[in-house]
């Protein structure tokens, strides 16, 4: 994927995460019967956002990990 394009994707996927941000703290609200249910299909959802779509991009242009160097970490640990 070319440079650019990853840029723009990890700033759309950033936006994404502001909304799921928000979503979290309305969630919160909710009564635990609701909450749970509730927080589970969130953290999936983020869960996903992270591994089946930010981490393909990060992997191949690392210095644009929206952690820093969590990704960077993390691969030197596994070799």
């Amino acid at each position: 994927m070319d440079r650019k394009t990853a840029q723009a994707l990890m700033a759309a996927y950033k936006r994404i995460g502001e909304v799921m941000n928000e979503a979290d703290g309305i969630i919160r609200t909710l009564p635990e019967n609701e909450r749970s249910k509730h927080l589970r299909g969130l953290g999936d959802m983020m869960g996903d956002l992270w591994f089946k779509l930010q981490l393909p991009v990060v992997s191949e242009h690392r210095d644009i990990d929206p952690d820093g160097d969590r990704l960077q970490k993390k691969l030197t640990q596994e070799q």
